[in-house]
């Protein structure tokens, strides 16, 4: 398979044949329309990548919000569904820390790891709060069977 850049620099848009692009790979989504099939992108320039991994970032991120707010905000949640939330702040980080962090800056890195740490921090309050729930229950029982 061959590799190609494209020269917009020069008017005639020269096609540069390349072996190994340094760069973020990508499958696009195929669309029924598309007029050129294309198997995986390679983007080499630094700030575009940035944009479009703190798209992917901010879709995943709000995804997961969303699932953390429903679990926090319910009376009615368990442990499970708080640890399967967790799981997913830990698989978004997992993401983050080896795949994308060679990609973006420094600075983005930490904002995105805060969020996760923020949300990681109320589930794991909200852990606790189920946990001391069950306690006090479990004390109410005992003292109501001992009579």
């Amino acid at each position: 398979m061959s590799n190609y850049n494209i020269n917009k620099k020069h008017l005639d848009e020269t096609v540069i044949s390349m072996h190994e692009i340094e760069g973020y790979k990508f499958k696009p989504k195929l669309n029924k329309d598309g007029y050129v099939k294309v198997s995986e992108v390679t983007i080499v320039d630094r700030v575009m990548i940035d944009k479009i991994l703190t798209m992917k970032f901010n879709k995943s991120f709000k995804k997961l919000a969303a699932l953390a707010m429903k679990v926090i905000n319910d009376d009615d949640s368990s442990d499970d569904e708080v640890r399967i939330v967790l799981d997913e702040v830990e698989l978004i980080r997992e993401i983050l820390l080896n795949k994308y962090q060679k990609f973006i800056n420094h600075d983005k890195e930490q904002l995105f790891l805060k969020k996760l740490r923020l949300i990681e921090n109320e589930l794991r309050m909200k852990q606790v709060r189920i946990k001391q729930k069950a306690i006090l229950l479990e004390m109410e029982e005992q003292k109501s069977k001992g009579r």
